[in-house]
């Protein structure tokens, strides 16, 4: 038995002033065995990342400029949560010198 993974759906979309908002991807699972099909699903949308469109033929879709909005807004949401990841460690640190200073 053998699963095999096949691009099914790129979904993208613009705002309302034509830039690009989001995009998504889905994978098709299909089960053989041997030459029969036993099964086929179809996995959850996730958020496309050059990584994730692994594929996918982008170029064929995409113009290299909205490839490169898609890349800079996966850059953008990862610098982004590490900012957050680092204010919320600033935050406990905060809390605990304030904790320490209020127990003296």
């Amino acid at each position: 038995m053998q699963t095999v993974k096949h691009p099914y759906e790129l979904l993208v979309r613009w705002d309302q002033s034509g830039a690009l908002q989001g995009a998504h991807v889905q994978y098709r699972y299909v089960i053989r065995d041997g030459e029969d099909v036993i099964g086929e699903t179809i996995g959850q949308a996730l958020p496309l990342t050059l990584e994730a469109a692994d594929g996918f033929p982008l170029g064929d879709l995409l113009s290299q400029v909205q490839i490169d909005a898609l890349t800079g807004m996966a850059a953008a949401v990862a610098a982004r949560d590490t900012a957050l990841a680092r204010v919320a460690e600033l935050e406990a640190l905060l809390d605990a010198v304030q904790s320490a200073a209020m127990a003296d």
